[in-house]
């Protein structure tokens, strides 16, 4: 695997026809934002190029984009925002991917060339530094992609994972927005929810468990309780943070069931690494938001992680 930075993958990008962008399982805002931000960019170029989803796009980021493609057999394979081969799930390409473009601080893609950079807020970020790069125009379209891919990464802009970089980007997207803004674009982002939805939160808050003195929330997300309020899991988007808005907690954990297992989700504050934590589960992603999975029971998930936490005096 070679490491590239952005003029070297921008070389890699413009040499490249009939591409396929993949991102990973269970998608979010960035991982659908950088995926079709680069489709639309290689299309200007003269690219055939498509995205591939692996699971139902979530609701709140379903006006937006169209999965569909142009129907062709993929020569080149593109990753955007995935961090681990895992997480690609039934990928099944026997090509090997020519490029990954992530942000994550740990990625384990299987590829050729990697961009890989941590100190941007998303990979929405670098796409628009590679569109700069190969001097392609941007659109409303395309700006807004980025928007959605940057500003849920950033919890609009709340995480302190925002740089001076984050807001230049933005500014320059604005440009291309309807009225200089993405104001339209905030309310299904980060205000609107569902009658359902709300209940479901309100339900995940009144069940959460608390340790470390209150430091430590844990929620459990299992399938009676989706089926119970009527909600899909591609409409969970944003619960990993509930815990995180409640007073004196620094550590929030957010346990999906899974049908071998749970998806476990973490939030920090800036004192705690999460990625440190999740990577010795074998997951990984970011300072102050990460991942990891376990084959085993909630009470056993739970048991597992708040041990290693106390065993290394992280809190």
């Amino acid at each position: 695997m070679n490491r590239v930075n952005i003029k070297e993958a921008s070389k890699i990008l413009e040499s490249l026809d009939f591409v396929v962008i993949y991102t990973h399982a269970h998608p979010d805002g960035d991982a659908l934002g950088s995926s079709f931000a680069l489709c639309e960019i290689l299309k200007k170029m003269g690219k055939r190029v498509k995205v591939v989803c692996l699971d139902t796009l979530p609701a709140y980021l379903q006006f937006i984009w169209d999965v569909k493609g142009d129907d062709f057999e993929a020569q080149n394979i593109v990753t955007c925002d995935v961090a681990d081969m895992t997480l690609l799930g039934d990928y099944k390409e026997n090509k090997k991917i020519v490029l990954a473009i992530d942000h994550h601080k740990q990625n384990r893609v299987d590829c050729e060339n990697l961009l890989c950079i941590p100190e941007m807020a998303a990979t929405g970020e670098i796409i628009f530094e590679l569109a700069r790069e190969m001097n392609i125009s941007l659109d409303t379209y395309i700006a807004e992609c980025l928007y959605t891919a940057i500003s849920t990464d950033t919890g609009c802009f709340k995480f302190s994972n925002t740089t001076a970089h984050t807001f230049f980007a933005v500014s320059e997207l604005c440009r291309y927005a309807p009225e200089g803004n993405f104001g339209y674009l905030n309310t299904p982002l980060f205000i609107t929810k569902s009658v359902n939805k709300m209940k479901f939160e309100n339900e995940i808050i009144s069940n959460m468990k608390f340790y470390f003195e209150g430091k430590v929330s844990v929620a459990v997300v299992d399938t009676e309780l989706l089926k119970k309020h009527s909600v899909s899991d591609s409409e969970t988007g944003g619960v990993e943070q509930l815990g995180k808005t409640l007073e004196g907690v620094e550590l929030a954990i957010t346990l999906k069931e899974r049908e071998d297992g749970y998806k476990v989700s973490m939030r920090s504050s800036d004192s705690i690494d999460c990625s440190e934590i999740c990577g010795h589960f074998s997951g990984g992603g970011h300072h102050s938001a990460a991942g990891c999975f376990f084959k085993k029971s909630a009470d056993e998930t739970v048991t597992e992680i708040l041990s290693y936490i106390e065993e290394k005096g992280i809190l």
